[in-house]
């Protein structure tokens, strides 16, 4: 009787870990047994020799407080190499909040786990992100799609002149303002800028200053020692140092504390930082973007804003406009996130009416809005044409006086409050994720709160 003995060919699939922690937590072993072949890269320059010897479709990167910058700075230069990685996070610090997380999970990260991590789960996600890979590899559309993202859409007369003031401004190397309301670019358009500078191969680093307390911005700026204060148990590079050699994006600059605006003003003067509980001043060469959605000339008469910060700023503005502003690019523009966010099986439109509502409706969460509706709604309607209701969208009549003439302040109120209302009431009363859902810092929401006499 013979015996047979069946070779089993087994076919690895490589994986890049990019690890900047330093303390090893993720060595591969683990994955191995799912027939993962794990490349680790323990810093960025790793990173890029290991992507010159294997082609992969999929990345791991291990993050926390203190290196998440860094980490995010390490992917767009690796993204600039190979446009097709998809990267999955794992976050090793409890530390790491949730609108840290949220302002970086979206846009650079597919799926993200924590420890003690579940190594079923995990294998799931990156078999499910390696079929993406593959097919983001190959597909031309979703590689349009990829490059459309980074681009300013609409053809309106608004559009255009501010596509053209950014192209200016990216020339200069001076600071740049851009204001306008929640939700209306101000983010894609700073990202222009720095891609359009001299700066565009270095850093690109972003801060919410109304993300964060008080008590821990000017660390989050400037960066602390060890020993600093209670807590600061190692020493922690600030936003502005990983900047250098690049551009900080200080995003709701009006935000800021009175404290911290004088220490920032003194920065935008002499360009040298001292991190806290330290003795070392330190040079950096960046240029800086701020935003706001607050009008500032406000803030200073109010006493919230200082003026030589504000005239300081103001070098350079540019204005985002409302979606009211220029309603032509409505179509457009919800065409294009039909298509992106459509899968490739099927080919999602808006009926008439939708079409109609969406033209009629106010657009307070501006353009963001305008995506969001038509993600969920894509996500979660029964059928490919997509109606008002899907959308989300209740058209609210303008109030006008006897004479007919429209109340636009109160319409605006009326829909901040049906908005605010609508988010509360989906998470639960928690104020923080509503929040996080409409893409807006607790202190903006509690304002808004105040605004529209909403009692929680």
């Amino acid at each position: 009787m013979h015996k047979f003995q069946h070779k089993i060919n087994i076919t690895y699939r490589d994986i890049l870990i990019l690890d900047l922690t330093g303390e090893g937590i993720l060595r591969g072993e683990e994955l191995k047994k799912f027939h993962w072949r794990c490349c680790l890269s323990n810093t960025l320059s790793a990173a890029l020799k290991a992507m010159k010897r294997c082609h992969f479709h999929l990345a791991i990167a291990l993050i926390s407080t203190t290196n998440l910058q860094r980490v995010l700075h390490s992917i767009n230069a690796l993204n600039e190499e190979q446009d097709s990685l998809i990267w999955v996070a794992i976050s090793v610090d409890s530390t790491l909040d949730n609108d840290q997380l949220a302002s970086c999970l979206p846009r650079y990260f597919i799926d993200y786990h924590h420890l003690p991590i579940d190594w079923e789960r995990l294998n799931y996600t990156l078999g499910h992100a390696y079929g993406i890979a593959r097919l983001k590899k190959t597909s031309q559309p979703q590689i349009n799609n990829t490059s459309h993202e980074n681009l300013l859409l609409g053809n309106t007369s608004l559009i255009n002149t501010l596509r053209a003031n950014i192209a200016k401004v990216a020339k200069a190397d001076e600071a740049v303002f851009i204001s306008g309301e929640t939700g209306t670019g101000k983010g894609l358009c700073a990202h222009l800028i720095h891609s359009q500078s001299n700066r565009r191969k270095g850093p690109f680093i972003t801060i919410n200053c109304g993300a964060l307390p008080t008590s821990l911005i000017n660390s989050e700026l400037f960066g602390h020692e060890k020993g600093a204060f209670t807590g600061a148990d190692k020493q922690y590079i600030g936003h502005i140092e990983r900047a250098d050699n690049g551009t900080l994006f200080l995003d709701e600059i009006g935000d800021l504390s009175l404290e911290s605006q004088v220490h920032l003003l003194q920065f935008l003067e002499d360009h040298i930082i001292e991190r806290l509980g330290g003795t070392r001043t330190i040079t950096i060469n960046c240029r800086i973007i701020f935003a706001s959605h607050v009008n500032l000339e406000c803030a200073i008469e109010e006493g919230r804003f200082r003026e030589d910060l504000y005239y300081r700023i103001n070098i350079l503005h540019l204005h985002a406009p409302s979606l009211r502003e220029h309603k032509e690019d409505i179509t457009l523009l919800a065409n294009e996130y039909l298509h992106q966010f459509s899968p490739s099986h099927k080919r999602y439109t808006l009926i008439p009416e939708a079409i109609e509502a969406i033209l009629e409706y106010e657009w307070p969460g501006n353009v963001r809005e305008l995506k969001n509706r038509i993600h969920r709604a894509v996500i979660m309607a029964e059928s490919e044409q997509l109606s008002e209701k899907d959308l989300g969208i209740k058209v609210v009549n303008y109030p006008s006086d006897e004479n007919g003439i429209v109340n636009l302040a109160q319409h605006r109120v009326e829909i901040d409050t049906e908005r605010l209302l609508d988010a509360i009431k989906r998470n639960g009363h928690n104020i923080s994720a509503a929040a996080r859902e409409l893409n807006i810092s607790r202190t903006t929401f509690y304002r808004l709160i105040k605004k529209c006499k909403i009692k929680l």
